[in-house]
């Protein structure tokens, strides 16, 4: 499924489908842009129903528009003067016989005529276009509006519909003109006329939602397919990240390209539009165009999207970027002076005060202070020679400077004192300037010296004393294995007496023991040596304390000891088999040897955070009065009385395995619980 994932034929067959809906979706906008240009009229505008459509409310509001016009046109325009109006700050008069023949006249001059009935009167003058006698023979129907106004300059409004626009806001703006006129405004629209009118608003809203539905979808695929490509793109079938050619451009450059493509290509189709949209036989055009163009654009906007996503997964976004690399400059030349500039100024104060909590160094300031002061004193009581006391601070500054410099030889003696302390013996303070100093570094160059000779000589003795466990270990194997045969051979003939077979049981027994301290010897000296080979390998915790009881389990089951064991399955570690076994079994061993009767043993591992720790827990049946660090040294023993069996190398051998296997072996007594903890790192 990977393989087919991000395979590069699905890969270019999601950009060819891309391109493909962006040209369908901008062929679906413009093939509703023009269906609905090729409407007569303009009367859907988002509403919510038909009731609600301005086409409607601007052709009952038209009878009151004529006369808000009539009146508007005796107005000065553009700050001319002369009209039949006389005008000042408070008052404007108008000839009502002029005005009325104006508003005739638009009312003559009205194309609608045939779709709005509308009854007009003002005082005892009368203008309709239909045979209404009133304004009431109007006010029924599906849309009507009746505004009116009395004598006394209130105003009546009646529509039949609920209306966003409210009428009457005309005529109140030329109410104070009407004097003590009366006036009604009725308008009603014909029954055909809003049947016509609904047809078009319907099918308008039909066009402009399936456009908008259409579009919607196109869109959707866009994304999804967008999010699959910046998903894969730039990854392999391996899951490996690569880039292509294309993505050496900088990112800015792609930028521009995908800004440019998009604000052109929008552009370009708009204008296309505009100018072709009228001639219904350029409809073809203007598709091949948009299409063009859109495809065009979309492909060099998706190559540079990708090409920049591509240089995100691989790190290279910086380094493709002029302003991103500038910025990270800029930034590092910042970061660098601050820095540079902190640290002048940590050492200019530490040793300005660094000087200061010297003896010496006070007694210097103290007396460049004073001689200063005096300088000071001198020029500022000499009014001719002010520039006495300038060089007296110039000097000041200049010693305390020479000063705080030549105290850095103090600081290397104190570095050079704190890294012999600390352990590094072959550290030499180097050549001081002031002769003092020099002479005391010397002689700490050679305490440290002496100290180094003193623990290489003292590493030498322990290779050696290793070295020579190590071969009176390995010398002694082949006459103890000769002990060993020898013994076997007289314990198998059968005329011996009773009491030579008593001796030959006691010298096999010893002989036994003897092979087992010498190859402890052995074993110990190759381990705290470091010559012994170490193979680290996943383990089983589980399976490798089951062995371990298991090896010793006749030993178990003779001490009467109840092992409880709590060990979780699927818990490794990263160790050497051989060692750890070796580690376990001397642990089980000290547990059998020096255990109380009738206690119970515990052993348990768990997992803390990358490690396994692994305690082997039990009460002990002799008085736990030793140091843990001496326990694990070579031949010493819990046992002082050493009634016990053993050699003392058993947790000394320990210890050492588990170290070279990179762990950590501590022993912890809380009164007479003796704990054995073995810290190895967690196989992963």
């Amino acid at each position: 499924m990977k393989r087919i994932v991000y395979s590069a034929v699905l890969k270019f067959i999601a950009v060819v489908l891309f391109v493909i809906v962006i040209v369908n979706g901008a062929l679906t906008v413009v093939d509703g842009i023009i269906k609905y240009s090729d409407e007569d009229i303009d009367i859907y505008a988002f509403e919510r129903d038909f009731s609600e459509s301005w086409y409607i409310m601007h052709l009952l509001d038209e009878p009151e528009n004529i006369i808000f016009n009539a009146y508007y046109s005796f107005l000065p325009q553009n700050g001319e003067s002369g009209s039949s109006i006389d005008k000042d700050k408070n008052n404007i008069t108008i000839s009502l016989v002029e005005l009325k023949t104006k508003i005739r006249e638009g009312f003559e001059d009205y194309y609608n005529t045939d779709k709005i009935n509308y009854y007009v009167k003002w005082d005892y003058a009368t203008i309709t276009n239909c045979d209404a006698k009133s304004a009431e023979d109007l006010m029924h129907g599906d849309y009507y509006s009746y505004v009116s106004r009395d004598g006394s300059g209130n105003i009546e409004r009646k529509t039949s519909i609920e209306r966003k626009i409210t009428q009457g806001f005309l005529l109140e703006e030329i109410d104070h003109l009407l004097g003590v006129s009366t006036i009604v405004i009725c308008s009603n629209i014909d029954e055909d006329a809003v049947n016509e009118y609904r047809a078009i608003w319907e099918r308008q809203e039909k066009i402009v939602f399936d456009t908008f539905l259409k579009a919607f979808v196109c869109i959707l695929m866009a994304i999804l397919l967008l999010i699959y490509l910046i998903c894969v793109c730039g990854t392999n079938k391996a899951g490996e990240c690569k880039n292509m050619w294309v993505d050496n451009v900088w990112i800015e450059v792609h930028l521009s390209v995908m800004a440019g493509a998009g604000i052109g290509a929008a552009v370009l189709c708009v204008a296309v539009i505009d100018e072709f949209i009228s001639r219904p036989f350029h409809h073809d055009l203007i598709n091949m165009i948009v299409a063009s163009v859109s495809a065009l654009g979309s492909l060099i906007i998706i190559t540079s999207l990708l090409s920049v996503v591509r240089n995100i997964k691989t790190g290279r976004l910086i380094k493709t970027s002029i302003i991103l690399r500038l910025a990270r400059w800029i930034l590092r030349i910042m970061a660098k002076t601050a820095k540079w500039v902190w640290r002048m100024t940590k050492v200019f104060w530490k040793t300005i005060f660094g000087m200061l909590s010297k003896k010496t160094g006070v007694i210097l300031i103290t007396m460049l202070f004073v001689y200063t002061a005096v300088i000071g004193a001198l020029g500022v009581g000499t009014p001719f020679s002010p520039i006495w006391l300038v060089i007296g601070i110039l000097v000041f500054i200049f010693a305390c400077f020479v000063v705080s410099y030549r105290a850095k030889d103090l600081d290397e003696v104190k570095k050079g004192i704190s890294e012999v302390r600390n352990g590094n013996v072959s550290y030499k303070i180097p050549e001081l300037k002031c002769e003092d100093m020099r002479s005391l570094g010397a002689s700490i160059n050679d305490i440290a010296k002496g100290f180094d000779e003193s623990v290489s000589a003292k590493v030498r003795a322990e290779r050696m004393k290793s070295e020579l466990i190590t071969n009176v270990s390995h010398d002694l194997k082949t006459p103890i294995t000769s002990i060993i045969s020898y013994t076997e051979l007289l314990a198998k003939i059968d005329d011996l007496p009773e009491e030579a077979k008593d001796y030959v049981s006691v010298l096999s027994k010893k002989s036994y023991r003897l092979k087992r301290l010498t190859q402890d010897l052995f074993d110990i000296s190759k381990a705290q040596s470091g010559n012994d080979d170490v193979v680290l390998e996943r383990l089983d915790v589980a399976l490798l304390i089951s062995q371990a009881l298991g090896e010793h389990d006749s030993e178990i089951q003779s001490s009467g000891l109840p092992f409880c064991v709590e060990v979780p399955r699927d818990l490794y570690i990263s160790a050497d088999g051989r060692k750890m076994s070796r580690v376990l079994s001397n642990l089980i061993n000290n547990i059998l040897k020096y255990t109380m009767k009738n206690t119970r043993v515990f052993i348990s591992a768990t997992e803390k955070e990358d490690y396994v720790v692994m305690e082997f827990k039990n009460i002990s049946a002799y008085p736990l009065n030793f140091n843990t660090d001496e326990i694990t040294q070579r031949f010493v023993r819990g046992d002082e009385s050493r009634t016990e069996e053993g050699n003392g190398l058993g947790l000394a051998i320990a210890k050492s395995y588990t170290e070279i296997c990179n762990g950590s072996f501590e022993i912890i007594i809380d009164g007479d619980m003796f704990k054995a903890i073995l810290k190895l790192k967690k196989y992963i």
